[in-house]
């Protein structure tokens, strides 16, 4: 039997390569952001991008392939997002610290990367095209998220209520975000955002006070 070889480290040209790659997905979200989805045209990306159209043709041959790539991006963008600051958040708790995971959270979805995720859910109810690169990755995307999720909350997933409420605080949570996109101040986001923090404290009383966390008072 012979041993693994040692993987190879990235060639100059190959890592070039992955920053100019990162480079135009980043800037094709913030042109969505910018400009709207239906606004915004390889011509933008490539601009905001510092690239020609050639070489951004040559990562990214067609538009499906720039789009599909750019959702995968934002994805891995907001999940990485999530995971960091929720585990900053809760690092060295005893038992999770429900309203600052709350406050986090809302923090997350009043960013660009939410603003352009939603637009793109609008977008592709009428773009056949758009919908067959959306759908399958927001289904990854939550599948993805609801792993994290219970990783980052060992003590909750133990209580009865874990499933309802962590549907409740998602959708109350990403409704307020986009209705706030729209009516700004006239949606009560304090109001809301206290009852829901009293409602998670009420519903997880089976583990929150009971159950320690296992990675409690780490640093």
């Amino acid at each position: 039997m012979t041993s693994a070889q040692p993987l190879s480290e990235p060639t100059w040209q190959q890592t070039k390569s992955g920053m100019t790659q990162a480079a135009i997905l980043d800037s094709a979200i913030t042109c969505f952001y910018e400009f709207g989805y239906a606004n915004t045209t390889t011509e933008n990306i490539a601009k905001a991008a510092g690239v020609s159209r050639g070489a951004m043709l040559h990562h990214f041959p067609t538009r499906f392939d720039l789009i599909k790539a750019a959702v995968e991006r934002l994805n891995q963008k907001r999940l990485d997002l999530y995971a960091e600051e929720e585990a900053r958040v809760q690092q060295g708790a005893e038992h999770t610290r429900i309203e600052e995971g709350i406050d986090t959270y809302w923090r997350q979805l009043n960013t660009p990367e939410f603003v352009v995720f939603y637009e793109l859910k609008v977008a592709a109810r009428t773009d056949p095209e758009l919908a067959k690169i959306l759908i399958p990755a927001v289904i990854e995307f939550k599948q993805n998220q609801l792993e994290t999720t219970r990783k980052l909350f060992p003590d909750l997933v133990l209580s009865e209520s874990w499933e309802r409420t962590n549907h409740l605080s998602g959708f109350l949570l990403e409704a307020m975000a986009t209705a706030k996109m729209i009516d700004g101040p006239e949606v009560p986001v304090d109001q809301m955002l206290d009852w829901l923090k009293r409602e998670l404290r009420r519903s997880y009383q089976d583990v929150l006070n009971t159950v320690t966390r296992p990675d409690a008072g780490e640093k």
